[in-house]
């Protein structure tokens, strides 16, 4: 082995009082950006002889931190604006279509649920299907489901009840079991609307047997309704 040959250099050490400052800054960096602050701090010590550049470009990746985070708050003061001055549906649906284009990501669930509900208002069940099913894309189970429910009723009042059943049928089989009962009955309701009696007398069944209260004597109606008539 070649005894000149130089050693593999290790890691530059931080500076004194460099690494109580960069943890100062990392606290005031938004926990959803922790990993790629990391990341950046990582990969910027091998470079940053002395630090000094390292704590400038921190200190910037941290600035734009608090620019975003400011942006975030106008964008939320101007959905605000929206909801409150827009009380007529059709000019709130525009207005939130043109919100959207540059909406923050935090903010876009938001403000797609508010165009889906001020579009079915207004009767525009085509705008609030297509709100719908980007919500549908959400990571949240919870919301997949308001969202595929949302979908399934806008598809339903647009007169397209075999699309909305079709929906609702598939949605049904990825649920979680809570969802169970309101799905089934919009799905009974859908059947029905669809013309599938098999399908909706199945969904007013399984309601009967399930419902307690005022609605069990409804569903048991309409079970006997469909039996009749199949």
């Amino acid at each position: 082995m070649d005894e000149n040959k130089q050693q593999a250099p290790a890691d530059t050490p931080l500076a004194p009082g460099v690494a109580e400052q960069l943890e100062q800054i990392k606290k005031a960096v938004p926990d959803t950006s922790q990993r790629l602050f990391e990341f950046l701090v990582d990969n910027l010590k091998p470079i940053a002889i002395g630090c000094g550049a390292l704590l400038l470009i921190v200190a910037i990746y941290a600035g734009v931190s608090s620019w975003r985070e400011r942006q975030t708050a106008k964008a939320a003061d101007a959905l605000g604006v929206i909801l409150i001055e827009k009380t007529d549906t059709k000019a709130r649906v525009a207005a939130l279509e043109a919100f959207l284009k540059d909406a923050p990501g935090s903010l876009r669930p938001t403000v797609l649920l508010e165009l889906a509900a001020s579009a079915m208002i207004d009767r525009q069940f085509d705008k609030a299907a297509t709100a719908w099913t980007e919500l549908e894309g959400s990571s949240s189970p919870d919301m997949k489901v308001l969202a595929g429910i949302g979908h399934a009723r806008s598809l339903l009042l647009a007169g397209k009840a075999p699309e909305a059943l079709a929906l609702l049928q598939a949605l049904k089989g990825k649920s979680p079991e809570a969802y169970g009962v309101p799905i089934t009955r919009q799905i009974a309701v859908a059947a029905e609307q669809a013309g599938d009696t098999k399908v909706a007398l199945e969904a007013y069944t399984e309601l009967a047997t399930k419902a307690e209260g005022t609605g069990k004597p409804y569903f048991e109606f309409k079970a006997n309704q469909l039996k009749a008539k199949s």
